[in-house]
């Protein structure tokens, strides 16, 4: 048989019926275009990086580090700016600012320049229109975002405050180029001038700040060896240039587009399966043709040469279809996290990855269709022509080498899409995690369905006549031959078992994340604390304040010695040895809350003697032990503390304790205090009002308003999951409803035959009804119960929490898989109800 002859045998059968063959195309369809749309925005996203890597970090080359900084590197970075070009710095932390039309302070973002040079790439929009070092001339005026002015009802001639200093709102912020390069998220934000933050005096030793040095190049430079002076002047500083685009936003997009590629991967599965179960269907109703062909001489390859035409058209198709569909939802993903996205460039449309997405989906539509495709190897012509399928379903059940092609199949199946998985994530372990978690997942439910067809078959056989005649009949159909239960159920189970775990697993992160906070709703933390006695019998004289301030001490050190040997020889890695050039000393007048001793003895209360206690994992860093005399520098001044104590932290504690020392040992040293206090919610503003009016350089953080900010964070990127995960329902209802369009004949008959009998339409829409529910709610009730165990998995492993079991998510799924099942069912046998069963039985 010719290709030609095979193309147009198989051309005629799919132009037949190109009714049937439509959900093929619309289940690779929704495979390839969740899939394109996400690997092709992780490509132009990265193409994008690199094409505008200099306006994205606003320079040839940038070295960001966090913390204090010496006037020593400072002046080191001017001399390498000096040697390689051009160098400035750009300072960044977070402030409370107040204004006239505002008695509530509000948090904002704080951004130090030059505006003489800045930035070096790129353009700073402002309105007005004007040259930015027109608009900061002075250390006492500002330029604004949007939000802000909103936010303090201010504009453009109004005044705000930071750091008790009055600031002139010279314009408004309308772009960034370095947004995404900066080290604070995204909300209000101040940009001033050098001078002007100099003015506020918000930078002192141990606040928080980010420094990030920008350098513009000179033609031929180095770039390696300019990176390797900057790292022998920090010991620790991340280091980015134009070559690489902007490495952290990278490695994020590439880990989250690897994520929702593999969550995007189960729907191509799914869609993939319903392809397989509409082949099978299709060669059933197809085996008289395949008989009569191989009666007058066709060989069984040429036969599968037919069909596997018929299966390639359709992938191309479906292919086609989904490319176009992923383009869409690549468009979609800025307006999902719009938030984030709304401050880059537009990224475009990546071409790229059509070809490959093209290639998955027909890749995956082959691997499905291989075991029906090499059933047909079985289809014996005299058994076929005698009617008696049943008895060639034994005949070939008594010879495993009938078998072989199946196993063959369904080993390719796994094995290929073992290699996708690993593919996408660039990780063989992950993978294979992947792949796993995946198996196990469609094992359970495979194990249910059959659990299920033995359940009904008996339930139909021993209460037979007490069952109604319509559930009795609802029953039956879901054993009936050709149905396809077992993948209805599996394909609708994986796509609620993927979209609810990203719901609990949302919630289950918020719920941690104000399990873990130091109270409820209405709390305040404070921030950059100088003087911890007049700021708590400040706090503590206002209205609504229910308890002690809690306030933790701190200071940047650097330790010396161990035992008389410097730390330049230690045995100890360099990265260990570099961390202890800058590190905090925690102080504590007695046994913290959250950590508990180890070994050793904790100071009294009133202990005045260094003295130094460490947890377990400083003490196996650094090598440790209960004896040891380290000796420590902080501000210039020098002290040693034996080693008096070790201890564990508690996961849950408060604070990260690492190093500790007692409190009144650093009398006289440069302390930095952070905390929290207890405040009635309808207290918080007149609380931050005070402090803000009396220690204006401290920050105030509202607990609600820091819990709607990573609620927001966290809904996006849901919504993104779930969004992807509902392509994986909506393959498992293409999945249902090719399988009661496969059933169309037999279900026309049926009907027939009941109508015939006496029933009525309504009757038989309550059989065909209580059918789609109980596959619908099956599956929705075991997705549920597998999802609920997988984010019990992620939580105890990954969150570190307990999760109880969501009894009510069990209800909800059920429910609506049992609806949205109706739905798909009648959507593909509403006009079996109108066929006459005259016209029918004639045709027998």
């Amino acid at each position: 048989m010719s290709f030609t002859t095979a193309s147009k045998i198989a051309w005629r059968e799919l132009r037949a019926a190109p009714a049937k063959f439509l959900f093929v195309v619309l289940a690779v369809a929704v495979g390839v275009a969740a899939l394109s749309g996400v690997k092709g925005f992780g490509y132009a996203f990265r193409g994008m990086l690199l094409r505008n890597a200099k306006q994205l970090i606003a320079a040839d080359l940038q070295a960001q580090t966090w913390g204090n900084i010496s006037p020593e590197q400072i002046s080191r970075m001017q001399q390498l700016g000096s040697q390689y070009g051009e160098m400035t710095r750009v300072t960044e932390t977070i402030s409370m600012a107040g204004s006239g039309k505002l008695r509530v302070p509000q948090m904002v973002s704080v951004k130090a320049i030059d505006p003489i040079v800045y930035p070096y790439y790129g353009t700073l929009k402002i309105n007005p229109d004007k040259p930015l070092c027109d608009l900061l001339r002075n250390d006492s005026s500002v330029v604004v975002t949007p939000e802000l002015e909103l936010r303090m009802k201010v504009s453009p001639g109004d005044t705000i405050r930071l750091g008790g200093k009055e600031f002139l709102v010279a314009g408004t912020i309308l772009s960034e180029p370095d947004r995404l390069a900066s080290g604070f998220g995204p909300g209000m934000r101040v940009l001033m001038s050098r001078a002007g933050l100099d003015r506020t005096g918000l930078i002192q030793f141990g606040s928080r700040a980010a420094q990030r040095f920008l350098f513009k190049l000179r033609p031929g430079i180095n770039l390696d060896a300019l990176k390797s002076a900057i790292k022998h002047s920090f010991h620790r500083v991340f280091i980015s240039d134009y070559r690489e685009g902007s490495p952290v936003v990278g490695r994020a997009v590439d880990s989250t587009t690897t994520f929702l590629s593999l969550v995007s991967l189960i729907a191509l599965i799914v869609g993939s399966l319903g392809v397989a179960m509409a082949m099978y269907s299709h060669l059933q109703q197809r085996m008289d043709t395949i008989a009569v062909m191989k009666a007058i001489g066709a060989r069984a390859n040429q036969v599968m040469q037919i069909y596997l035409l018929q299966t390639l058209w359709l992938g191309i198709a479906g292919g086609v279809i989904g490319v176009g569909v992923g383009a869409a939802v690549q468009r979609s993903f800025p307006w999902l996290i719009h938030r984030i996205f709304a401050l880059l460039p537009i990224v475009p449309w990546d071409w790229s990855f059509t070809l490959q997405g093209m290639s998955l989906g027909i890749l995956a539509t082959l691997l499905f269709t291989l075991p029906p495709l090499l059933s047909i190897r079985n289809v014996r012509p005299s058994l076929v022509f005698r009617r008696n399928m049943s008895d060639a379903s034994a005949e070939s059940r008594k010879h495993w080498q009938d078998k072989l092609p199946g196993w063959i199949g369904a080993a390719l199946i796994f094995g290929g899409f073992y290699c996708i998985a690993v593919w996408l994530s660039r990780s063989w372990l992950m993978g294979s995690y992947f792949i796993g978690g995946l198996a196990a997942s469609l094992i359970a439910l495979g194990i249910v369905a059959a659990m299920l067809l033995f359940f009904m078959r008996f339930l139909v056989r021993t209460w037979n006549r007490r069952l109604p005649p319509s559930f009795r009949h609802g029953f039956a159909n879901i054993y009936r031959p050709g149905n396809q239960a077992r993948s209805v159920l599996v394909a609708l189970g994986v796509g609620v078992m993927f979209t609810l775990t990203t719901y609990l697993l949302q919630r289950t992160v918020l719920r941690q994340v104000v399990s873990e906070g130091p109270g409820r709703e209405g709390n305040l933390f404070l921030l950059d604390v100088r003087d911890a006695s007049s700021i708590s019998r400040l706090i503590e004289s206002q209205p609504g304040v229910t308890s002690k301030v809690q306030l933790v001490g701190y200071t940047v050190s650097r330790m010396l010695s161990k035992n008389g040997v410097p730390v330049s020889q230690l045995r100890l890695s360099r990265e260990r040895r570099n961390d202890l050039q800058a590190v905090r000393i925690t102080t504590a007048k007695s046994l913290p809350d959250g950590i508990n001793l180890a070994n050793g003895a904790w100071w009294p209360p009133n202990c005045a003697q260094p003295q130094l206690a460490v947890s377990d994992e400083a003490q196996r860093d650094y090598h440790l032990h209960l004896g040891d005399r380290v000796e420590f520098q902080v501000a210039g001044r020098a002290f040693t503390a034996p080693l008096v104590a070790t201890f564990h932290r508690e996961q849950r504690a408060p604070v990260r304790y690492d190093l500790v020392v007692p409190q009144k040992a650093l009398e006289g040293l440069p302390i930095t205090y952070y905390g929290a206090v207890h405040v009635k919610p309808a207290d918080i503003p007149r609380v931050e009002e005070a402090v803000f009016e009396n220690f204006p350089t401290v920050t105030v953080m509202n607990l609600a308003d820091v819990l709607n900010r990573i609620q927001e964070a966290v809904d996006q990127v849901a919504l993104v999951v779930r969004f992807l995960a509902g392509f994986a329902i909506l393959a498992g209802v293409i999945i249902l409803s090719s399988s009661v369009a496969g059933t169309r004949y037999r279900r026309i008959r049926e009907v027939a035959i009941l109508k015939t009998l006496g029933a009525t339409k309504s009757r038989i829409s309550g059989i065909f009804s209580i059918e789609f529910s109980i596959l619908g709610a099956i599956a929705g009730l075991v997705g549920a119960i597998l999802a609920n165990v997988f984010t019990r998995i992620v939580a105890d492993r990954f969150i570190d929490t307990n999760v109880d079991f969501d009894w009510p998510s069990l209800v909800v799924a059920m429910v609506g898989t049992a609806l949205l099942a109706n739905l798909a069912g009648w959507l593909a046998s509403a006009h079996i109800l109108d066929q006459r069963p005259l016209e029918v039985l004639r045709a027998e």
